[in-house]
């Protein structure tokens, strides 16, 4: 049965990210839930049950919402007798699943209960556990049992109590009835975890070409090291000028479970001080690369591999050290004689001239090309702003025509001063192509109180605190044909059920617009939107063309139970 489920060819580890409740010690439970985050992000989440009141985690699950809710059906909890501090387990993926593994530096035994698992359904699950991800030692077997221990109100199913210094044991569980089903624990007692290197390339330059070396390969004669350890390999004299290797590639061993971090510790030549820095807290691959701006400067260099302390006190003995070199100048001296000197100086003036000046006309043509193709866009953006502003206005034309027509002349007097303000602003900025991003909220705002007095649907707009609305510009009335698409097309025939949520948040310097409506979506065969829609596309395409450096990004995800637009700006809040 070896590698059954951790044949780990891009094994990844999320160390638990939560809204964190403080971390407990002492004796109790740890239960995993998923929580929803401002972003509508799922974030695994620890829940801490004493061992006395398991009857909490079972109210927990019964009040469990769209927004916090158990990782798994099968509510698998760990008890410890004592937690360190901040004991957090790291995720390992194991096929389409990823199960919590937890270290045990103690050597202490750890029980495990599935508070999903009852009565009704303790047939239709199974349990196996695997040692030391090589031997099945058992294999899949009904559930042991039920019990009603640890201050529960309600039996739940008992897995059983495990300790197994020097190994490690994964529990894993499942239902036979529905694989998708499926969770899993490892308890890790190992005591050697230690990083092993299996070999180091370096991305260098020779004769002018940039490829990859096996540092202990000869066939290559980089003479960059000669010496190495005999029993693990790292090299004793690792040397190379600056500015000769672009990366250092690590290979290790496979690690499952145990998360590494790497450190540099630099002293560089001038200057004379030593900085520590961190490379990465968490790494879960078997090969990482160091890019050269963690070694840029001549000086002595080492890097240092341990286990992640996000594991638990960190112990030098477990360390791995790789010292290196870099050294300012040439490799190898050269002495060169006046006469070579001066050939070689004019020579270069002489190629240098011809560069430039080939560089000098390409680039003028280059320029004049660049010239025409962005007026060119220029003129298509304003005559595809020229067509949207006419389409809105035809639009609300009709809807006053049609209140009027039912005589409802409140309303459509309401409605005609809405359109008067819109239309206001929509002259405003008619020359401009971007407006502030509170011009475009308050336009919106407007526009969906009018159309609401025609609907009567629901509608919510979320910004990010952190966004300066008066000083970020975006393209204007970015927002209105997709919305009126989200109405006309989505929600108009629900009325009062009818919602649309409108999110505007910042992912990294990314500006994020996310239109969500509960209509009932493109019904396959149908033409997608509505003429709003199609401009809102040609004009994002010739956006591009303008910003090319801030690329914008229109994507739609629809169902029979509504429609999500996002509309992305790439890098336009750097």
């Amino acid at each position: 049965m070896k590698r059954i489920l951790f044949i780990l060819l891009s094994c990844f580890f999320i160390i638990t990210t939560m809204t964190r409740v403080r971390a407990q010690s002492g004796s109790h439970f740890n239960f995993e839930f998923k929580n929803k985050d401002y972003a509508n992000l799922w974030l695994p989440t620890i829940i801490h049950a004493p061992d006395t009141a398991l009857y909490q985690i079972a109210a927990q699950i019964k009040k469990s919402d769209h927004s916090n809710s158990p990782k798994s059906p099968i509510m698998l909890g760990v008890w410890r007798k004592k937690w360190p501090e901040n004991s957090w387990p790291v995720q390992v993926q194991s096929i389409s699943k990823t199960y919590s593994s937890y270290f045990i530096a103690d050597s202490s035994e750890a029980c495990i209960v599935a508070m999903g698992i009852n009565e009704k359904n303790i047939g239709d699950y199974r349990y196996r556990i695997i040692e030391n991800d090589q031997k099945e030692i058992v294999p899949w077997s009904s559930i042991p049992g039920l019990e009603q221990k640890y201050g529960a109100k309600e039996p739940y199913g008992y897995i059983g109590r495990f300790r197994a210094p020097g190994k490690q044991l994964l529990i894993e569980i499942k239902n036979i009835k529905d694989y998708s089903i499926r969770d899993g624990i490892l308890l890790d007692w190992r005591t050697n975890l230690k990083p092993e290197v299996k070999q180091i390339a370096v991305f260098a330059r020779k004769e002018d070409k940039l490829r990859y070396y096996n540092l202990r390969h000869d066939e290559f004669k980089l003479g960059f090291a000669t010496r190495f350890q005999e029993r693990t390999g790292i090299p004793k004299d690792f040397k190379f000028p600056e500015n000769k290797i672009e990366n250092i590639q690590l290979f290790l061993n496979e690690h499952t479970g145990i998360p590494y971090s790497i450190a540099i510790r630099s002293h560089l030549l001038h200057g004379g001080k030593s900085y520590l820095s961190e490379i990465e807290s968490a790494l879960t691959q078997d090969n990482y690369i160091i890019d050269k701006r963690y070694f840029d400067y001549p000086g002595k260099y080492e890097l240092i591999i341990n286990r992640s302390y996000r594991y638990g006190p960190l112990q030098e003995k477990d360390a791995v050290h790789i010292p290196f070199e870099v050294v300012s100048g040439p490799f190898f001296p050269i002495k060169w004689t006046v006469e070579q000197i001066i050939l070689i100086g004019a020579t270069a003036v002489l190629i240098a001239g011809m560069i430039f000046l080939r560089f000098y006309k390409r680039n003028r043509e280059r320029l004049q090309r660049s010239a025409q193709e962005k007026q060119l866009a220029a003129l298509k953006l304003k005559s595809i702003r020229s067509q949207l502003n006419p389409h809105f206005m035809f639009n609300a034309l009709t809807s006053i025509q049609n209140l009027i027509n039912k005589n409802d002349m409140e309303k459509a007097n309401y409605y005609l001063s809405k359109f008067a303000t819109i239309t206001r602003q929509v002259l405003d900025n008619s020359n401009e192509e971007l407006i502030d991003l509170s011009e475009e909220i308050s336009l919106i705002n407007n526009y969906l109180q009018m159309e609401q007095l025609r609907f009567n649907f629901q509608y919510e707009i979320t910004t990010a605190a952190q966004l300066d609305q008066k000083g970020i510009e975006i393209p204007a009335m970015i927002l209105q044909p997709l919305l009126e698409n989200a109405i006309k097309h989505g929600i108009a025939p629900l009325k009062e059920a009818g919602k649309i949520s409108i999110s505007i948040s910042a992912i990294q310097n990314d500006l994020v617009f996310v239109i969500t409506d509960n209509g009932r979506g493109f019904i396959s065969g149908e033409k997608k939107g509505g003429y709003g829609l199609k401009l809102s596309e040609e004009r994002i395409a010739l956006l591009n063309e303008l910003y090319k450096e801030q690329p914008l990004s229109l994507s739609i995800s629809s169902t029979s139970e509504g429609t999500i637009v996002t509309i992305r700006l790439s890098k336009w809040l750097a």
